[in-house]
């Protein structure tokens, strides 16, 4: 579910620790990318990133796939970061306040603290935090600088994009949900724990229990995946086989879903059938849309140039 499952991804790519202290031991790197090093904990945060993500974890097929998966994506962030550094680019720290402030009225965090514990269950902190969301603003400078002049969007373009995904009506439904999150390489024991949890809460939920106490007690937002009153989502803005899922749920009907990151509980509070946007109405959105894409296809390339000039060792 892109809308449900980027949470931050919109604001930062992926929460992925960088800053972490030279003093780790020799056999907690993993790679070394030029002058600097990825470690362990890196990884495994990455690849509970990639979890939190389907769009990033259907591509895994096997475990090994998984972790190279998640390396790979850190190997591009290390390249990154380093071209943003030669480029002279930096982030004002009002900057970096205001985008966590952004951060916490979005998804629900009332201060700090509450962002911190949350982060905390992830295995992060607020420092780490706020260094990945100055790397990631430097990265999309980084591309505007590089790549933007390159892009061309054509009429063609936005024709067939609005008739793939526009013309249809803008229907939109609206969601509640619980999120009980797994953590990357929980053990079995403690994954079944979370589903009798889940299973208990259902219950709950199905005999009449208020589902906004149930959620305010045991939902449990991440900075990948949150939990709580979603709103009104649009058809456009989700898989449309996850909004075919809730397209065929009543009003008030209470389901249980098994996510990639965890469990969740799904109420439909209401679903609203809207008119289509015309062309002219959704065409400064659907050029958007096709630069942004356009921009990352063109980015990824501009880093496997990079790849080819840079000293990266795989210590896996």
């Amino acid at each position: 579910m892109r809308l449900i499952a980027s949470l931050l991804f919109c604001a930062c790519l992926a929460i992925l620790p960088d800053g972490m202290a030279a003093a780790k031991i020799v056999d907690e790197i993993v790679a070394q990318v030029n002058d600097e090093v990825i470690t362990l904990s890196e990884l495994e945060q990455a690849m509970k990133y990639i979890q939190a993500n389907p769009a990033a974890g259907a591509k895994v097929k096997n475990n090994q796939a998984f972790r190279r998966q998640a390396l790979e994506m850190l190997i591009d962030r290390k390249l990154a970061k380093e071209e943003a550094k030669r480029y002279g680019i930096t982030v004002p720290e009002k900057e970096i306040k205001k985008t966590v402030d952004d951060i916490k009225q979005k998804y629900g965090f009332t201060d700090d603290e509450t962002l911190s514990k949350a982060l905390a269950k992830d295995g992060m902190t607020m420092e780490q935090l706020r260094q990945q969301l100055i790397e990631q603003i430097q990265q999309d400078r980084l591309m505007l600088s590089t790549v933007r002049s390159k892009v061309k969007v054509s009429d063609a373009e936005i024709q067939q994009f609005y008739e793939q995904r526009y013309r249809q009506a803008d229907n939109r439904v609206h969601i509640k949900i619980i999120n009980l999150p797994v953590a990357a390489g929980s053990s079995a024991e403690e994954q079944e724990e979370v589903r009798a949890l889940a299973e208990r809460i259902l219950i709950q939920a199905r005999r009449g229990e208020s589902f906004d106490k149930l959620m305010e007690t045991y939902s449990k937002s991440t900075p990948n995946v949150p939990g709580g009153d979603l709103g009104y989502i649009r058809q456009s803005d989700i898989d449309p086989r996850f909004f075919e899922f809730l397209s065929n749920l009543r009003p008030g009907e209470i389901v249980p879903l098994r996510a990639p990151f965890g469990f969740q509980i799904i109420k439909m509070v209401d679903a609203k059938v809207g008119k289509a946007k015309s062309l002219s109405e959704a065409r400064g959105e659907i050029e958007q849309i096709l630069i942004r894409e356009q921009m990352a296809k063109l980015f990824s390339e501009y880093l496997q140039s990079i790849r080819q000039k840079a000293h990266i060792k795989i210590l896996l």
